[in-house]
């Protein structure tokens, strides 16, 4: 059985490499034909504040706690989409088991696989005295074209 300092130890090793996760999307799309994601700050930190948000009240939603879903968290960091979407995740331990979540979850296979999603941002937060203890987010996004 383990102790809740092992929990600790545990959830300390939890890490997340954006590169690397970019890296790992971008493989998987690339096996699936489809061009690779950018890393966009704006997006990134609608993923900081989603998870933030998800690990303050230990839930796992598409709805923030103020009612905000992911369209409106995006516009909020200023970022101008004609696409945007958000798979989360809470409870894994590592990128690459989120990941093989998102995979296997059709709704956020189908947001991994979005043909025209140009950039990327992800976060996570961690919480010990929460349920879940980890709380991924990923924001997928197209920039509205500018008219000139």
């Amino acid at each position: 059985m383990k102790s809740v300092s092992d929990n600790r130890l545990q959830l300390s090793l939890v890490r997340l490499e954006p590169e690397a996760a970019r890296s790992m999307i971008n493989r998987y799309r690339a096996s699936r034909g489809l061009k690779p994601l950018k890393m966009e700050r704006k997006l990134t930190r609608a993923a900081e504040n989603h998870s933030n948000d998800l690990a303050r009240v230990d839930k796992i939603s598409h709805t923030g706690t103020d009612g905000s879903n992911p369209w409106n968290r995006v516009k909020r960091t200023g970022y101008k989409p004609i696409l945007a979407a958000e798979n989360v995740g809470a409870g894994q331990m590592s990128f690459s088991e989120v990941l093989q979540g998102w995979k296997d979850s059709p709704g956020h296979n189908k947001n991994l696989l979005l043909a025209d999603a140009t950039h990327m941002g992800i976060a996570l937060k961690t919480n010990p005295n929460s349920r879940y203890q980890t709380f991924w987010t990923l924001v997928l996004g197209t920039p509205a074209k500018k008219v000139r």
